[in-house]
């Protein structure tokens, strides 16, 4: 398994091959974000993209962006989507808690379904909170 960051200028050329992946778990945020922001921010260096590749074979793709709260830096995993996810998650792990230290970052948050959560457990990592949100009306 390898894991290789994309530059914002060859987003286009991977797009294609992961905007399925994408858009299945920005359909799931609950309205911030979607597919088009999503490239947008991309190309702009807003977010990045990293490929997960197996046996030189495309199979997972992540989208992270630093967050920058009022008293730290946080490095937060947005979305994931393909296949050999959940088998590699320990070596994904390893390399986005390095990534974010490479930032400056000092937590990793990752956002995602609830399901997730034993995932997260299986792995040490610690879920710590969900939120609950109302729509308001305009």
């Amino acid at each position: 398994m390898e894991i290789r960051q994309v530059n914002s200028d060859c987003v286009d050329v991977f797009w294609n091959n992961v905007k399925n992946w994408i858009k299945r778990a920005t359909d799931q945020s609950n309205g911030r974000h979607n597919l088009e922001t999503t490239y947008e921010f991309l190309k702009k260096g807003n977010m990045d993209m990293f490929l997960i590749f197996d046996n030189n074979k495309l199979k997972a793709v992540y989208v992270t962006q630093k967050t920058i709260y009022p008293a730290k830096k946080v490095l937060s995993i947005l979305f994931c989507g393909g296949s050999a996810v959940i088998k590699n998650v320990k070596k994904i792990e390893r390399y986005f808690l390095n990534y974010a230290k490479k930032l400056d970052c000092s937590d990793l948050e990752i956002i995602g379904r609830r399901g997730w959560e034993k995932v997260i457990k299986n792995n040490k990592l610690k879920f710590k909170h969900t939120g609950s949100f109302y729509e308001v009306a305009t």
